[in-house]
């Protein structure tokens, strides 16, 4: 079981970079081909540790999935919908959880192997923001449309900057660092700022605040403020409205998300309406977007979806992770929390593999 898992971790590792590029369509469901490897992972550990008769951590995530799973079912039959669809979601999530209910035994070689990955992702993104900057044709196609931002091969500039993120902060965090690996750092950072997310910028300011905080120097976090803020004041203006980081545009449109969520969250405030039916909820012909699935920010998509009752359960479930994890990877936590206020990026896929694996 050890060498089938390796082997799709291998796998899962390779298609990572690949992001939205690499898709395909399945009962009539269109969707990447990572969802499938991650799948596969999350099925060949589970297996794993069932042979070892391995005690669940993070239990609360467990009667969380059981919990969603019962939610979904039952409006699936309330509102008579057409179960294929969200249950790819659910099982998408509960691939993703169960990393954290069941932690995964990675290989010697695999710091080596996800740092190459990782890599492959910046250096596609940057191929793409020199060369392709022009993603405003994406629209007709669900995404988007972003001009002259680092969107990379997962087509959004917001997830795209919390995975070099994750990967930034995990470099920093390295207990030796190398002359390359500084190169890395400084690629990586750059890469990051090219993305003009502001959700990003601000996840980094609040983990310097907890680096700062937990090393008792504040220098860090006074260096991270002067860096953020030099970036904000040097980076090129081009045409677009994402270049414009003063842009309010944006921030009225997640009001409106916002505001969104909470209504529908009132017709259902202990239930909730299914993980996942948004997208069917939300439909209308003139609006075809990839987005419909969540809401801006992870806490509201979980309320919505799975009720009170599914909220208390997730947030329990962060609350027992927070506390196993080791002070690195509580930062990487830290970081797509804060992130997660802003964009769906919790329940992102990539994200939950970094978190899981990095």
């Amino acid at each position: 079981m050890a060498s089938l898992f390796n082997l799709v971790l291998i796998l899962t590792i390779f298609v990572f970079p690949f992001g939205q590029l690499l898709r395909i369509r399945l009962a009539n469901i269109e969707f990447p081909l990572f969802d499938i490897s991650f799948f596969l992972l999350a099925f060949f550990n589970f297996l794993r540790h069932l042979q070892r008769q391995t005690k669940p951590l993070c239990q609360h995530f467990s009667a969380f999935l059981i919990y969603a799973l019962f939610s979904l079912c039952f409006n699936l039959w309330l509102l008579k919908l057409t179960p294929f669809k969200p249950f790819f979601y659910f099982l998408r999530l509960a691939s993703g959880l169960s990393f954290f209910i069941f932690p995964p035994i990675l290989p010697k070689i695999f710091p080596k192997i996800i740092k190459l990955s990782l890599l492959s992702t910046v250096v596609f993104g940057l191929v793409q923001y020199f060369l392709w900057p022009d993603f405003t044709f994406m629209k007709s196609l669900g995404w988007d449309p972003h001009l002259n931002r680092l969107v990379g091969s997962f087509f959004d500039p917001t997830f795209t900057g919390l995975i070099f993120l994750l990967f930034f902060l995990s470099l920093l965090l390295s207990p030796k660092l190398l002359f390359t690996d500084y190169l890395l750092l400084v690629t990586c950072y750059l890469s990051l700022a090219l993305t003009y997310s502001r959700s990003s910028y601000l996840s980094l300011l609040v983990c310097s605040f907890y680096l700062s905080r937990h090393r008792h120097n504040w220098k860090i976090f006074i260096f991270f403020l002067a860096l953020v803020a030099t970036t904000w004041v040097v980076l090129p203006t081009r045409p677009g409205e994402g270049n414009n980081l003063y842009r309010t545009s944006s921030i009225r449109a997640k009001i409106e998300n916002y505001r969104q969520g909470l209504s529908l969250f009132v017709t259902s405030p202990i239930i909730g309406c299914g993980y996942n039916t948004l997208g069917f909820l939300r439909q209308n012909p003139s609006n075809t977007s990839h987005h419909l699935f969540g809401f801006d920010s992870s806490l509201l998509t979980i309320a919505v979806t799975t009720g009170s009752i599914g909220l208390i359960l997730f947030l329990l479930g962060i609350r027992n992770l927070f506390l196993f994890l080791t002070f690195p990877r509580r930062l990487l936590l830290i970081a797509v929390l804060a992130h997660s206020l802003f964009a769906n990026s919790f329940l992102y896929p990539w994200t939950l593999f970094l978190l899981a694996f990095l």
